[in-house]
C-alpha cells in the first residue's frame, strides 16, 4: 500500500472515530449530564482507549464543547433562520389563511428536524439540560443557538398572530410553540406506547396535522386545512 493510501486510510479512520465519540458523548451527556459522565465511561462506550478521547478532543471538556458546536452548526437545519422567516412573511398576503400557511411551513421544519428524524435527539436533550443545569458553555449556546431560534419564533408570532401585544407576548408565545415540540419529543416512548406505535416515524402526517392545527389555534388563525 502506498504512503498516500495509508494516509488517506488513517484519516478516514480518524474521522470515523471522531464521529463515534461525538455520537456516544452526546448520548451519554444527554442521559447523565456533564458531571455524570467519566472519561473511562466515554472511552468504554465508544470502544476506544482513554488516550483516543484526549487525542481527538483533549478530554471530556473538549468533547462536550465540540458537541455544543455541532448543535449550533445544525441549527438552521431545524429552525428556519431569521432571514427565511422574514422572506416568507414578506411574500405572504395579509389574510389569516395566508399567514397560517407561513406557520405551517415553520412547524413542518421543526417537526421534521426534531420529531421525525432521530439525528438530533441527544442534542435536543442536552439543550434542555443546559436550560435547567447550565454549564460554563451555556453563554456560547445562548448566543449561537437559543437567541437566533427565539428571534425567529418571535418574528413568526409578530407576523402571524391575530393579537400580539408586543415583544413580551411574542417571546413567550414563541417559547410555548417550541415547548410543545420538545415535550412531545421527551414523551416519545410514553406516547408511542399508549398509541400502540413503534415510533413517530411511521405517523408523520398524523402528527404534523395535529400540531399544525393546534399551533394555528394558539395564534388565533384558521384551524382548518393545515398543510
Amino acid at each position: 500500500m502506498s504512503d498516500g493510501k495509508r494516509t488517506s486510510r488513517r484519516r478516514a479512520q480518524g474521522e470515523e472515530t471522531r464521529a463515534t465519540l461525538l455520537h456516544t458523548g452526546a448520548e451519554l451527556f444527554a442521559k447523565n449530564g456533564y458531571n455524570g459522565v467519566s472519561m473511562r465511561t466515554l472511552a468504554s462506550e465508544a470502544g476506544v482507549n482513554l488516550a483516543t478521547v484526549g487525542y481527538h478532543f483533549g478530554g471530556k471538556a473538549g468533547l462536550y464543547e465540540a458537541i455544543i458546536r455541532e448543535i449550533a452548526n445544525v441549527r438552521d437545519q431545524i429552525f428556519p433562520p431569521i432571514e427565511a422567516v422574514r422572506a416568507r412573511l414578506a411574500e405572504a398576503g395579509d389574510t389569516p389563511e395566508e399567514k397560517a400557511r407561513v406557520v405551517d411551513w415553520f412547524m413542518r421544519s421543526l417537526i421534521d428536524g426534531l420529531l421525525v428524524r432521530s439525528d438530533y435527539l441527544w442534542g435536543v436533550v442536552i439543550v434542555s439540560r443546559e436550560l435547567v443545569h447550565p454549564t460554563e458553555l451555556f453563554p456560547r449556546l445562548e448566543t449561537s443557538f437559543f437567541n437566533p431560534n427565539l428571534e425567529s419564533l418571535s418574528i413568526l408570532v409578530k407576523g402571524t398572530a391575530a393579537h400580539c401585544r408586543g415583544e413580551t407576548d411574542a417571546l413567550m408565545t414563541g417559547h410555548l410553540i417550541i415547548s410543545v415540540i420538545i415535550k412531545l419529543l421527551e414523551s416519545h416512548a410514553l406516547i408511542c406506547k399508549r398509541l400502540g406505535w413503534d415510533s413517530y416515524a411511521g405517523h408523520h402526517e398524523t402528527i404534523e396535522a395535529i400540531i399544525k392545527t393546534r399551533i394555528r389555534g394558539l395564534l388565533g388563525l384558521p384551524m382548518e386545512n393545515a398543510q
